[in-house]
Order: C-alpha cells, then sequence, then structure tokens
C-alpha cells in the first residue's frame, strides 16, 4: 500500500516532513530532485465587497495587501496605471485573512484568482478589474519521496483536469 502525504503549505523541506506531494506557488529554487508540473498560472486583481465598488471607483478605499507578497498593490498599479489609486494601504499575515476583511467590507484586496474565486461564485467578493497573470505559478511537487505508482499518477492527471474544468470556465 502507497501513503501519499500531500501538503499545500509554505517551505520545502519535504524529507524532514515526509512530504510526498506538494502544491505549491513556484517562487522558490526547486531541488533537481523533485519533478514539478505546472498547475496553473497565478492571476491577480482587486477584489471587494460588491458595495465598495462606487468607492473604488473614486478612490475611497483602503488597499488591503497580504506581508506574503508585499508588493502586489505596487506591480498591478503599475501594470494598470489608470486604475484608482488607495488613500491608504494595510498589510494583512495571509491572504486568506486579506480576503475576510475585503467580504466584510473593510478594504480593497488585492487578491490571487486561485483564493478569491469561490466567494466570487458566492456573490461574496467581486472583481472589476478581473485578474491578470503576474508571470508566477503553481505546481505539483513530486518529492525524491514519491516513486512513480498509479495513485500518485492518477491524483494529478485528476487535479491538472479539474483546474482546467472548474478554474478556466470561471474566467
Amino acid at each position: 500500500m502507497t501513503f501519499i502525504f500531500l501538503s499545500v503549505a509554505g517551505g520545502s523541506d519535504f524529507a524532514r516532513d515526509r512530504i510526498t506531494l506538494a502544491i505549491r506557488r513556484l517562487d522558490f529554487a526547486i531541488d533537481a530532485n523533485w519533478q514539478v508540473e505546472r498547475l496553473i498560472e497565478e492571476e491577480v486583481g482587486p477584489v471587494m465587497h460588491p458595495a465598495m465598488t462606487d468607492r473604488f471607483a473614486a478612490g475611497d478605499y483602503v488597499a488591503l495587501a497580504a506581508k506574503t507578497r508585499p508588493d502586489g498593490w505596487q506591480k498591478w498599479s503599475t501594470a494598470h496605471p489608470d486604475a484608482p489609486k488607495p488613500r491608504s494601504t494595510r498589510s494583512l499575515d495571509h491572504h486568506f485573512l486579506m480576503v475576510e476583511a475585503a467580504a466584510s467590507g473593510l478594504g480593497v484586496a488585492m487578491c490571487p484568482k486561485i483564493i478569491a474565486i469561490d466567494d466570487i461564485r458566492k456573490g461574496r467578493l467581486t472583481a472589476p478589474f478581473s485578474f491578470h497573470p503576474d508571470g508566477s505559478h503553481y505546481g505539483v511537487i513530486r518529492s525524491a519521496l514519491a516513486r512513480r505508482t498509479a495513485g500518485i499518477d492518477q491524483f494529478v492527471s485528476w487535479l491538472l483536469a479539474t483546474i482546467q474544468e472548474d478554474f478556466h470556465a470561471a474566467s
């Protein structure tokens, strides 16, 4: 019997944590012994509670940023110079906190689509500028501990197919 240990957290110490597969944003050095399959390109954009759209358009909003990607607003603003500028910026520890703050009407979050898409579908958030690629990717990493097995191959195939069907259909 093969056990798969899957991690979606940050970091890359697969041996210490006995991780077989990891889903990671591919923005760190990849060990030559790992097998990497790209899943999806990162897309980002401002998201907010639907009642905030007029305030956003007028530049009367607080920009919510994640400490995990402190330059997110700067990069997006450079790529969208005509977009309304915030009156201030607040940093939260992680994207998930930032999304909850935005859904509560506390500001506008610069958010990855992959994190916001369910809340957009439910009507908790809106993305008036949509989402645009930022040049990074997510991928599945098979560590040196992962032997090629039918179960792992099937899981990775299912994951890729699900992303193609579900995530891209929401675009």
